[in-house]
């Protein structure tokens, strides 16, 4: 296997014994609250502290960069203002994503005249569907 020769570097030491830093961990309030934020086990959000603390070599799971980083690489990339400005008109119906988010027109200033479209009449029905009769249906007195 390629990962055979490869050695780990060694692991940092800390200046308090693993033990004593992984209980004041745990009791920390502001841990828990982080924990909890993250809906990760507290146990297993203090390993990993603790993990990054003995190889602070090893590479973070997210990385935040700056727009202007991102699009010197990319610059397809999106901004933040670019994706908020996607969502927001998502939200205002000027984006559709499918036919089931098109504008229903109960909204709008022409709201009246794209519900008569939808129903493909210009008569707005009248009447509960309780209240009308079918062929089937005679009225109950």
């Amino acid at each position: 296997m390629s990962g055979d020769n490869v050695v780990a570097p060694p692991a940092k030491k800390l200046r308090r014994p693993v033990e004593e830093v992984r209980a004041e961990l745990l009791a920390d309030a502001d841990v828990k609250e982080q924990a909890r934020l993250l809906k990760v086990p507290l146990a297993d959000y203090v390993e990993k502290i603790i993990d990054y603390a003995l190889n602070p070599e090893k590479p973070p799971q997210i990385q935040i960069v700056p727009d202007e980083e991102l699009k010197a690489k990319d610059p397809n990339v999106p901004t933040i203002a670019e994706v908020e400005a996607h969502l927001q008109g998502i939200i205002d119906g000027d984006v559709v994503i499918s036919r089931a988010h098109q504008r229903d027109g109960f909204s709008d200033s022409d709201s009246d005249a794209r519900y008569k479209a939808a129903l493909g009449s210009d008569t707005a029905p009248t009447g509960a569907p309780e209240k009308r009769q079918g062929p089937d249906k005679t009225p109950k007195n």
